[in-house]
This record gives C-alpha cells, sequence and structure tokens, in this order.
C-alpha cells in the first residue's frame, strides 16, 4: 500500500462518521507539565485552550466506536483513525498519563467532517457533533525549562480543541500549512 492510499483510507475512516451519533468520548490524557512545585504532573492550565491526548475513543450510538492516536511518517506525526472494541482501558495509565471520561467533548449527532492534510500527513480533522465544533490536531505541547509551552504541530499527541479560534490563535512552532483532503 502507498502513502497516498493508506492517507486516502484514513481521510475515508473520518469522512464517514457524518450522520453517526457520538454517545462518549473517552481518553488517556497527557500532562503538560510533569511536576509542578512538588505537586505531581498538571494537566490543567487556563492559558492552554486544549487537552494533550495520547489517544481518545469515540463510542458510538450504534455500539461501534473509533479510537484516535497518531502514527509516525519519517519526519513526523498524524492522526490515525481505526474501528476499536470499545472496552476503556482506565487501569493501566498514571504519572503524566491518566485516563478518564473526557465529558468536555462534544456529544451528539456528527453533522460535519472536515479533514486537512499537511506535506503527507493527516494534520488536524474538525467536527461538527451537536452543533458544537471539535478540531483534533496532531501535535503535542513542549515544556521548556522555565516552564512554559510550545505548541507543536505534526508531534505525537492528539490535541483537542472545542474553540477553532483558540486553534488559530495559539503560538504554533511551525506555520499552519494545512489544505482541505483532495481524496
Amino acid at each position: 500500500m502507498t502513502r497516498d492510499d493508506w492517507l486516502a483510507g484514513q481521510t475515508r475512516t473520518f469522512t464517514a462518521l457524518p450522520g453517526k451519533r457520538v454517545d462518549k468520548w473517552t481518553g488517556v490524557e497527557m500532562a503538560l507539565r510533569e511536576d509542578v512545585a512538588g505537586t505531581g504532573p498538571q494537566f490543567a492550565d487556563p492559558d492552554v485552550p486544549c487537552l494533550q491526548l495520547y489517544w481518545l475513543q469515540a463510542r458510538l450510538d450504534d455500539g461501534s466506536a473509533l479510537e484516535i492516536g497518531t502514527y509516525q511518517d519519517d519526519d513526523g506525526f498524524g492522526l490515525h483513525g481505526h474501528a476499536s472494541g470499545g472496552s476503556s482501558d482506565d487501569g493501566h495509565w498514571d504519572g503524566i498519563y491518566r485516563w478518564r471520561s473526557l465529558p468536555e467533548l462534544p456529544i451528539g449527532q456528527v453533522e460535519h467532517v472536515s479533514v486537512f492534510h499537511e506535506r503527507h500527513f493527516l494534520a488536524e480533522v474538525h467536527f461538527r457533533i451537536g452543533a458544537r465544533p471539535l478540531a483534533l490536531i496532531a501535535g503535542e505541547l513542549e515544556e521548556t525549562h522555565e516552564g512554559g509551552l510550545i505548541f507543536q504541530r505534526l508531534d505525537e499527541s492528539v490535541l483537542a480543541f472545542t474553540d477553532l479560534v483558540a486553534v488559530d490563535r495559539v503560538p504554533w512552532n511551525t506555520a499552519r500549512q494545512v489544505h482541505p483532503a483532495a481524496f
């Protein structure tokens, strides 16, 4: 299978979702900072308008589930989606990772999906679910020595934004050069 064939298949995985209903989101959240003043990992920051996830799972009303994570290519990461058994993985995570329900993400009928490629990656997927937006982006927040955060693009986590304006406002390490999928 060629890279283009695989990317087309991944695009179809996401664009097949309109008309389906998301009943619940769960996933493995990754801490923004490893240790804050000796109190342990920090998973939230008022200046960070997204969740940083190792992977997440959409449970659909037909009993199926879609697991979303990232894949690595030679020079970066992109989003990857595949059918999942729908079971939880809540007993295997600790430290800078935690499994949890994600009630802040929209549930309801998937009204629209837009898939965006950047170079040879599936870089972003934007949803409208129950009239609410959700953008999933292959990226990661990198902690600086000074405690700041750098928004990395095409990196190994899934960044989940429920505010599309925030996607444009965060200081990405490189300019977003996404284009709608042509498959």
